[in-house]
């Protein structure tokens, strides 16, 4: 599955050698931007939606589960040269070298998507916020509807390696983490735990940082170091119970976001913030079950057309909300109820998946592939 893909699409882009890409992990990635899409097609053909719904539509419903998803896989992605470096007795990771690495990834393709948004609406000053990396929820709607991940990325890049040094050189600086660890611990739980199912909303930044959204990073840090002690092993899992163990996580994670989504997606955020956790433990351990064992059906999820959508997912995060907008309600509005009931609400979402594939191939090649080959030139 590796090589040169026709276009230049290459798979292992960015890679920085042999063996460092995990076409798995790319697959999940591509599962991950489906999930955000089909969440985000159906908020804005249908609207929110409360009470009870089928196994299947709670992953449509629940689809915001594909952000969880790629928190863990930061957290599994980027703490892996540091847990390689721990095995292997070497020198730490270089810290500056890190963080260009990061700033080539990310920075170049979202701050075009900012200057466009700050083009099309006119609001430079919150413009100025979002390329900062702050929070600024839907004020540059459509484009800024997930952008707040990406603020919330940003403050795990800045946390990851002062936590790994500080564990690195031990003594002082690693009872101070901990110490750290045992400070947030305590604040989540006494903020989204402790007070109860009306607990007051005291912030909505609060639920969305990285503070209220840790645990998913901490689960991916520690699958990473799980595979790589695992993964030279023999294997000792066999096919069946891997299998067993996915289609298990599968459903225990479709009936919490069942629950999420009767609840109401913003009265979850305080009401059971906790479901974000279970998610990212149930994706944690289907990334594992998948990276570690041979699931009989691993074929519908890790083939090319996946991993292709997960090299693409970047540009398509950032794409897909406008060109949904802009393709939909120019026809939903004139036409109000009847546009539920028409075939243009079934069309337009397959019209408009294809449009951001296909401006996400562009800026991939444009954008995001130029600066892939610069980060694949720093070494770690």
């Amino acid at each position: 599955m590796s090589g040169t893909d026709h276009g230049g699409l290459e798979l292992s882009a960015g890679m920085r050698g042999k063996g460092t890409y995990l076409l798995e992990l790319e697959c999940i990635r591509g599962l991950a931007i489906l999930l955000v899409y089909l969440f985000h097609v159906w908020g804005i053909t249908f609207g929110r939606h409360q009470g009870g719904v089928s196994f299947g539509l709670g992953y449509v419903l629940g689809g915001n589960t594909g952000v969880t998803l790629f928190f863990v896989l930061s957290g599994f992605l980027l703490s892996l040269p540091w847990w390689r470096a721990a095995a292997e007795g070497a020198a730490a990771p270089s810290v500056r070298n890190y963080a260009l690495a990061r700033v080539l990834r990310i920075v170049p393709l979202y701050l075009v998507a900012v200057l466009i948004a700050a083009i099309v609406t006119g609001k430079w000053e919150v413009a100025l916020q979002a390329a900062l990396f702050q929070f600024v929820g839907f004020d540059m709607f459509p484009f800024s509807v997930v952008w707040w991940t990406l603020a919330t990325e940003f403050q795990f890049y800045v946390l990851l390696p002062l936590c790994a040094l500080a564990l690195w050189r031990g003594g002082l600086a690693r009872v101070l983490c901990f110490g750290a660890l045992v400070v947030w611990l305590g604040w989540y739980l006494s903020t989204f735990v402790l007070p109860g199912p009306d607990g007051p909303i005291r912030s909505y930044w609060v639920t969305k940082s990285v503070f209220g959204r840790l645990p998913a990073f901490l689960m991916g840090v520690i699958a990473a170091g799980v595979y790589l002690r695992l993964c030279d092993r023999p294997q000792r899992i066999t096919g069946i119970l891997v299998t067993a163990g996915i289609v298990t996580a599968w459903l225990v994670l479709g009936g919490v976001l069942g629950e999420a989504v009767r609840i109401g997606e913003s009265k979850a955020e305080w009401a059971w913030h906790l479901h974000h956790s279970y998610e990212a433990l149930l994706w944690t351990a289907i990334i594992l079950l998948l990276l570690l064992g041979r699931p009989r059906f691993a074929a519908v999820l890790v083939n090319r057309p996946m991993a292709l959508l997960g090299k693409l997912s970047y540009s398509l995060y950032l794409i897909h909300v406008p060109v949904l907008f802009y393709l939909i309600y120019p026809i939903k509005t004139p036409m109000e109820e009847a546009y539920i009931g028409s075939w243009y609400a079934y069309v337009l979402p397959v019209a408009a998946l294809l449009l951001s594939v296909g401006l996400s191939y562009v800026t991939y090649r444009l954008i995001e592939l130029p600066f892939l080959n610069l980060k694949h030139r720093i070494p770690l």
